[in-house]
């Protein structure tokens, strides 16, 4: 039997409702899925300090672990208990350097570098949180460079803002394919288009700036675009895009369950976030959760997602303008072959995109560090 360890210093969440929450949760699942036995290393600290005793008694008692994978959190890791203080500072990285003693290698997915972006970090954090929570990300990838074999980043282009001392690679975000949407694109004939259906899930605040989008596509007639994003926000925003609303925009507020029937019937999702340094290192959930439906993208110049649009051929790149996206819509629906080939090519990659696809190459990249 294949056995590895699972480290995240919060509890697993059954019902993710965002990012952060949702990767640990269906990463777990899929070390599972492809064949390994995994024993947690999960919760707040007190419930990990237990579950790491028990797994040292393991090791000592002769069970072979294959590897560590861990799932930082957006705090320090001093400070992941909900209440952040710090009950046992320096417990998990301790472990992680047993762990290396024992030849059980040690990967590690660093999610987040929003603090090293002031524009971004300020806005989200007070100076006297800043003051607490800068030195200790700052201390968190000291203590990595020896407590790690392995990094895993969102994108490698966040590698010049971490470590660049131990090995790295790429581990976007997954899906969950669809098989009956994807068999349902996949037969599906797209001949010429009266009207394109986009769909938009996500956020609407400042730092997800849609504005070109829909102003966009209120300017362009034949255009319907879906919004499914969280009341709450869309309430605090609403004003900032009331100018841009027609009659072919409708808002939604759904849950993750609920979109399924948004992603078949849209022709194309969308992400189209204006420029910005920190989200050119951002590869949102949405994009790969598009993919297991089989439904192309069109996204704006943020690097690390066109990058990965372009290079998989799974869907079209725009400026962030609005002349440049209404030019880019008149396209599409002069060229639905170009949809369809998208489709196709979108169906095709679904499976090497999932979850399950992730977890075998970490399990892949950390065994043969062994």
């Amino acid at each position: 039997m294949k056995r590895c360890i699972f480290h995240h210093p919060a509890p697993i969440a059954d019902s993710p409702n965002v990012g952060s929450k949702l990767r640990p949760n269906r990463m777990l699942q899929a070390l599972r899925t492809i064949g390994y036995e995994v024993d947690e290393v999960t919760g707040y600290s007190e419930e990990r300090k237990e579950k790491i005793e028990k797994i040292k008694k393991n090791i000592k008692d002769g069970i072979i672990y294959d590897f560590v994978y861990a799932e930082n959190s957006n705090d320090p890791i001093a400070l992941a208990d909900a209440d952040h203080i710090p009950r046992h500072p320096f417990m998990d990285i301790a472990f992680f350097r047993f762990c290396r003693k024992n030849q059980i290698p040690v990967g590690l997915f660093y999610r987040d570098v929003q603090w090293k972006f002031p524009h971004m970090f300020n806005a989200s954090a007070t100076l006297w949180k800043r003051m607490i929570l800068i030195p200790l990300f700052q201390w968190d990838l000291f203590r990595y460079r020896k407590s790690l074999d392995h990094l895993f980043l969102p994108t490698m282009i966040m590698r010049k803002y971490v470590l660049d001392t131990i090995s790295a690679s790429s581990l976007p975000p997954g899906g969950d394919p669809h098989h009956s949407c994807l068999e349902r694109k996949a037969e599906a004939s797209l001949g010429k288009k009266d009207r394109l259906s986009l769909f938009y899930v996500g956020g609407t605040s400042n730092v997800y700036d849609n504005r070109h989008l829909f102003e966009a596509v209120k300017e362009t007639e034949y255009v319907y675009l879906t919004v499914v994003t969280h009341k709450d926000q869309w309430e605090r925003h609403k004003k900032d895009y009331e100018p841009f609303l027609c009659d072919r925009i409708e808002i939604l507020h759904r849950s993750a369950d609920e979109i399924a029937e948004y992603y078949e019937s849209a022709d194309l999702s969308v992400c189209c976030m204006s420029k910005d340094p920190y989200l050119d290192l951002a590869i949102p959930i949405k994009v790969f959760e598009s993919v297991s439906y089989g439904t192309p993208l069109l996204v704006t110049e943020i690097d690390a997602v066109a990058e990965i649009v372009r290079r998989e051929g799974i869907g079209w790149v725009t400026e962030d303008r609005v002349s440049s996206m209404k030019e880019m819509l008149s396209f599409l629906k002069s060229h639905p072959d170009d949809i369809g080939k998208k489709t196709e090519t979108t169906v095709r990659i679904a499976g090497a995109n999932s979850w399950e696809s992730r977890a075998r190459d970490v399990a892949r990249i950390l065994t043969d560090l062994r």
